[in-house]
């Protein structure tokens, strides 16, 4: 799987196939398709790893996302401090990334 990093995709033009990502620490969750938002899957995360919401919501790293091939995927940061994260710890990002989307 191939990430490309812009910022093509915006709240309030999510199309069928986009989704959302929320990433804290070493873990990850993702939405696939736009329904669920960035507030939803923070509380997912939280519950699913017994993690304080309030601590996830504060300190997790927002994205969208959306396939542009089979093997190709574009991440979008949310705001500046969620672009500084992925460029400051590419590799565990991308770890976090690979989880999340790897075929099942």
């Amino acid at each position: 799987m191939t990430y490309q990093f812009d910022h093509s995709i915006q709240d309030g033009k999510l199309d069928s196939r986009c989704g959302r990502i929320v990433v804290y620490k070493t873990v990850g969750v993702k939405s696939n398709g736009p329904s669920r938002d960035h507030n939803d899957l923070i509380t997912a995360l939280a519950a699913q790893y017994g993690i304080p919401r309030a601590e996830v919501g504060n300190n997790g790293y927002r994205y969208y996302w959306r396939p542009e091939s089979r093997d190709v995927i574009t991440i979008c940061p949310v705001r500046r401090i969620d672009e500084d994260y992925l460029y400051d710890h590419v590799e565990q990002f991308n770890k976090i990334i690979d989880n999340l989307f790897k075929r099942r």
